[in-house]
């Protein structure tokens, strides 16, 4: 006998897709079922659920448990490797690392593929439509991927399309009840889950049946949060339904509210409504009412920006306007500006408004906090004067109000548009104005009574402004260097700060050693024998980046001479040769020192020092001490201290190293007592004679340093933010020159942290030169705090150094005062690094007013918080340079020709011109100048008059 063939029922077929995931084939099945089958498996189906998820998560367990057992076996092998002394200890650890390190992500089994199968097939087989509603919702479904329910997709998108199938194949009458359930099911957009599972199906469902869409605001909303392509809302059977809802919806203002009309981008619901209204698709009319009726609604500005924005597009006629006149009058008191500006610039095209409505509206909008409406409304009162002059009583009351306005230059203005048109009012209309006159100042009120009667009243003399006294705080003194601490003076000192991190203790230990390597090295030996021990594995790296790692091999060398250092790269090799067969390659000694594109300049030039102590220590010529040892806590080196040292050099009849003996001309302050100068003429050997030169040229001329901003991509994902350049003239010094040429390099925040390698001991390396230190600094700047940051610490190094502070200083202390949010520190070191400055007439003022206005040009600082940071340091004393900081910024910060000046802008000017009294400056500022002569009588075109005075009283220094 064959076989028997057990026929499958409804529900097997249905399950083995189920488990396969196959939902183009899960569609074939369900709609090909009848009626019972239908039932069957509608019956099955929620009991399933719980069994397809465990089915569905086996392969990953299963898979979880082969990468622990590939990690196991791996890990075996490590310790193998390690335990047969074939890796050292740091290849070990590494090794081991590297084996919790399997990124298997595009591998790793799934565990949704059983969830769109079982939507589908419900969808298709459960009878009732909300039940079909209650199962595709279900909380089992949710999966991660649920931007598949994007409605930006659209309806036909693979997401959607396999439900879309099943329900198609149901009755008709049935897909509309399920298309109205599942569009009352949309919840309103949350921050959270912007997005709505029933969003897209909905829509879909709604289009293709042609039922009436529910009156639902989350609807609604979904509907407009898509872009608005205008050849698919052309034809959208949704578009006569939706729209008209979108004016009463809550939520669609705040959805839209970052369309911008100018220009309304091609997917844009501005430009779409807009082109549709155009071409008659859409009526005019219906958009207009909307707009009207939703302003009428009220609620907040952002709500209704889109609508003020769609109905300033549509450009209503008078004509359309006149019928609804009554309804602006109704907006311009307590709608939200916007609102009340269109309604009030439609409202002065009108010529047929009753003057009582005028003076109903004038009265709320008089009083508005907006300065702008409320000179808007003065001209509309003029305009209305002009008008229908025959009925100037009638618009008295609104005049008479103005008068009471607290604010004196709306009180001007309204005097000003009385005596003007006084000759309009009759005497009825006349006695209406004298009854607003109450609260005018006497000067005003005066004014008034001359053109339209009643008493004078006396006008007090006026009393000067007593003029602010102030005191600023004294300034701190500036940072001044003191002597540095003295190297450990025996073999047991060193070794307890060996390897101590900061670069003056690290100066300290490298004098010492080589001190002590000279005249107690066997005690030395026997003090550093344990860091070999304990550390000398650490040497296995191909560069040796930092002090540490050169100490350990300084240590190395006098304990193992001869020792040769294996590397991570050989290693490798050999272990690869190893496992197949072959034996392994020599190990040789290879130069440690980075190279230059890898570290910064000056990162290069201090590990220069390092490597040429170990290659003295290697060579047996190591000097009997290091002539760079700094004197002092800035880097600088007494210039006594140095001449003492090469006579030491000489007597023994040994040559300085080439590093050192440059480093040491660097750290020279830049003035020299010539009792020094003479003694170090007397030098004979040819590192006298050239100290001596260098002593008796002045040093090192200060290099031409510039900054200028880049902005461009530097192909590697990032901004290139600021380029410095260093320039300086040849100085015959073969190591200097090279550091002076090599130029700051851009810091890629992802790929260039390094570069910011000891960044703490820059300062020490040109402590007379603060200015090319800081170009170099300059590209870290805005690097993130994750990577090799630059501290706001290395502006008070800058501080206490020497040399001109110029535009690169002034460009990291303009940044620094105003720290990134998400740096670790706070703005006090470079506050204290400004004040020393500025206490040592040093602070390079106009570079960093010049810098601070371009901050708030590019946006990255509010000119709120600007005049306040500058307000609050003017107070503790650095008055004159913050004057002379904003005269450098003003030009870039006045207001321009046209533009409406801020709050912010009048305290900046106000606080210019009380910067200039308490610092008594003179001299001319052209764009000041010219914008003092603008016309007008506003507070900030008083304070620039009053400004421009002072400036233009006489002669001084600005």
């Amino acid at each position: 006998m064959g076989p028997k063939h057990v026929r499958l029922t409804a529900w097997d077929q249905v399950r083995e897709l189920v488990d396969a995931g196959d939902v183009a084939k899960i569609v074939e099945a369900v709609t090909a079922l009848d009626d019972a089958g239908r039932r069957e498996v509608a019956r099955e189906l929620p009991g399933y659920v719980a069994v397809a998820r465990e089915k569905a998560w086996q392969p990953l367990a299963d898979h979880e448990a082969e990468r622990d057992r590939v990690r196991q076996a791996r890990q075996a092998e490590v310790q193998r490797l390690r335990d047969a002394g074939e890796i050292s200890e740091h290849h070990f650890n590494q090794m081991w690392s590297m084996t919790w390190h399997d990124d298997d992500w595009e591998t790793r089994p799934g565990t949704d593929g059983w969830i769109e199968p079982m939507r589908v097939a419900g969808a298709g087989t459960i009878g009732g439509a909300a039940a079909v509603v209650t199962w595709i919702n279900r909380r089992d479904f949710d999966r991660w991927d649920g931007d598949r329910w994007d409605v930006a997709d659209g309806p036909t998108a693979d997401g959607i399309e396999p439900l879309l199938e099943v329900i198609a194949a149901r009755p008709a009458e049935w897909q509309a009840d399920l298309a109205v359930r599942l569009a009352l099911r949309i919840r309103p957009r949350r921050r959270r889950n912007p997005g709505d599972q029933n969003l897209a199906p909905a829509l879909a469902l709604l289009r293709r049946t042609g039922v009436t869409p529910p009156a639902h605001d989350p609807l609604v909303v979904g509907w407009v949060s898509r872009e608005a392509r205008l050849s698919e809302l052309r034809t959208d059977p949704l578009l006569d339904h939706l729209l008209p809802l979108i004016f009463d919806a809550e939520g669609v203002g705040r959805a839209l509210r970052d369309e911008r009309p100018d220009p309304a981008g091609a997917t844009s619901w501005l430009g779409a409504l807009r082109t549709l209204s155009a071409e008659g698709r859409v009526p005019r009319k219906l958009m207009l009412d909307g707009c009207r009726r939703r302003f009428l609604l009220g609620g907040e500005g952002p709500d209704l920006r889109f609508f003020a924005r769609l109905h300033e597009l549509l450009e209503p006629t008078p004509a359309e306007i006149e019928p609804h006149a009554i309804d602006y009058l109704r907006l311009l008191p307590t709608a939200p500006g916007p609102v009340a500006e269109l309604s009030l610039k439609h409202l002065r095209r009108l010529t047929g408004l009753d003057p009582a409505d005028v003076v109903e509206a004038l009265e709320g909008l008089l009083f508005r906090a907006e300065g702008g409406l409320v000179r808007a409304g003065l001209s509309w009162l003029e305009e209305s004067l002009q008008r229908t002059s025959h009925r100037a009583d009638e618009l008295a009351p609104a005049l008479a109000l103005a008068f009471g306005h607290e604010a004196r230059a709306v009180q001007e203005r309204a005097v000003r548009l009385a005596v003007r048109h006084s000759g309009r009012f009759t005497p009825l209309g006349a006695e209406t104005l004298r009854r607003g006159t109450g609260t005018l100042a006497p000067d005003l009120h005066n004014r008034l009574a001359a053109v339209v009667g009643g008493e004078r009243v006396e006008e007090p003399e006026p009393e000067p402004e007593p003029e602010e006294v102030f005191v600023p705080r004294p300034l701190p003194a500036p940072f001044r260097p003191v002597p540095a601490i003295a190297p450990p003076g025996t073999a047991r000192q060193l070794a307890r700060m060996y390897l101590r991190e900061g670069w003056r203790a690290a100066e300290r230990c490298l004098s010492a050693f080589v001190r002590l390597a000279a005249q107690d090295r066997e005690s030395l030996r026997a003090e550093l024998a344990p860091f070999v021990e304990l550390r000398g594995e650490e040497l296995a790296s191909d560069e040796w980046r930092k002090h540490g790692a050169w100490m350990i091999a300084f240590a190395v060398e006098l304990v193992d001479p001869g020792r040769v250092h294996g590397s991570l790269r050989t290693a490798s090799i050999n272990h690869a040769r190893r496992e197949h067969g072959l034996p392994p390659v020599a190990v040789e000694e290879t130069d440690r020192l980075p190279r230059s594109n890898r570290v910064s300049p000056l990162h290069r030039f201090i590990l220069r020092r390092h490597a040429e102590i170990l290659a003295a220590l290697r060579a047996g010529t190591l000097p009997p001490l290091l002539l760079a040892t700094p004197s002092l806590s800035n880097g600088q080196l007494d210039p006594a201290e140095l001449v003492a040292r090469l006579e030491t050099l000489e007597a023994a009849g040994t040559t300085p190293l080439p590093a050192d003996f440059q480093q040491a001309l660097l750290r020279l302050p830049r003035r020299i007592d010539p009792a020094v100068a003479a003694r170090a003429a007397a030098l004979r050997s040819e590192a006298g004679r050239r100290a001596a030169r260098w002593m008796a040229d002045g040093g090192l001329p200060d290099p031409d340093v510039r900054v200028t901003w880049s902005g461009e991509d530097d192909g590697l994902g990032s901004r290139i933010w600021m380029t410095s350049t260093v320039q300086a003239a040849p100085t015959g010094l073969p190591l200097v020159d090279e550091l002076l040429a090599d130029q700051p390099r851009h810091v890629n925040p992802v790929c260039g942290g390094h570069l910011g390698g000891l960044m703490e001991w820059w300062v020490a390396v040109l402590p007379s030169h603060r200015e090319v230190v800081a170009a170099h600094l300059l590209p870290h700047q805005p690097v993130p705090s994750w990577s090799a940051e630059m501290r706001p610490l290395r502006l008070a190094d800058l501080a206490a150094a020497e040399g001109p502070a110029g535009r690169a200083v002034a460009v990291l202390l303009a940044h620094r005062i105003f720290p990134s949010p998400f740096a670790h520190d706070d703005a006090t070191p470079a506050v204290r690094a400004l004040r020393s400055l500025a206490a040592a007439g040093e602070f390079p003022a106009e570079d960093f007013g010049t810098e601070l206005a371009q901050r708030v040009l590019r946006g990255e600082v509010t000119l709120r918080l600007l005049v306040d940071t500058v307000e609050g340091e003017a107070a503790n004393g650095t008055h004159h340079h913050m004057w002379r900081a904003l005269a450098a910024a003003l030009p870039f910060l006045l207001p321009a020709q046209g533009s409406r000046p801020t709050v912010a802008h009048t305290d900046l000017v106000a606080l210019a011109a009380r910067l200039a009294r308490w610092s008594e400056a003179r001299g001319q500022i052209p764009a000041l100048a010219a914008f003092a002569a603008r016309k007008g009588s506003s507070r900030i075109l008083r304070h620039a008059r009053t400004l421009h005075d002072r400036l233009a009283s006489g002669d001084g220094t600005r």
